[in-house]
This record gives structure tokens, sequence and C-alpha cells, in this order.
């Protein structure tokens, strides 16, 4: 888990099946001394895992990633540079699963576009 250690949150809005939230991210974190010590950058699977945490503490449900039908990092996200980003996290139930649509961005530059299925961990 990620949360409070290497990142911290509050949520904006959630209405409308639709989350948003601001993000701020540790620079200091040691992640960050492996990846990578030259140029610091957010690893990927972080990013994956920030939209899972948050996805699933705003529901109070713990949820895991079951499939992905799109993930892509269209951008570095370099915490020494921009460490504050926002979450947008769209969703619909169906067959007690979440369908999701989720981005990690800073105005008009996103870092991570995610459009997956969770479901509650058993």
């Amino acid at each position: 888990m990620l949360l409070d250690n290497f990142y911290t949150y509050k949520i904006e809005t959630h209405s409308n099946n639709e989350i948003s939230a601001d993000i701020e991210i540790n620079k200091e974190h040691s992640i960050f001394d492996g990846h990578f010590p030259e140029q610091a950058i957010v690893p990927g699977v972080s990013q994956v895992l920030m939209i899972k945490e948050i996805f699933s503490e705003t529901l109070g449900v713990d949820l895991q990633l079951v499939s992905s039908k799109s993930i892509k990092f269209l951008a570095m996200l370099n915490p020494n540079e921009i460490n504050n980003i926002q979450a947008l996290i769209s969703y619909k139930t169906e067959d007690g699963n979440y369908k999701v649509n989720a981005k990690l961005f800073k105005q008009e530059q996103n870092y991570l576009k995610l459009r997956g299925v969770y479901s509650e961990r058993k």
C-alpha cells in the first residue's frame, strides 16, 4: 500500500459515479532512490496502484483490478517537477464488478489513462 507514505490525496468531488481527487506525491520517498537516482520517475505500477487505492478507499470496498482493456502511460511523471496531480475515476457497476475509466493528469497533461474492471477482494 502506497497511501500515506508515497502519496496523499483529498477527494474534491464524488457524485454521479465519478471521483475527482487531488494527489500529492512524496518526492522524498525512497522509491526514487532506485527509480531513478538521477531522474526521478513515478513508476507505472505505482500510478495504477494509486488509482486502485483511491477508488477502493472512496467506495469503502477492498477492490482488486481483475482485467484491463487499456493502460497507457502518456508522459513521464517526475515528482521533482510536478508532485501535485489530479485523478479522475469514472465507474459503473455491472454484474457485481466496477467498470472504470480513470486518468492521472495535471491541467492538459495526461500521465496515465486506464480502462479496467475491478471486483471486491474475497
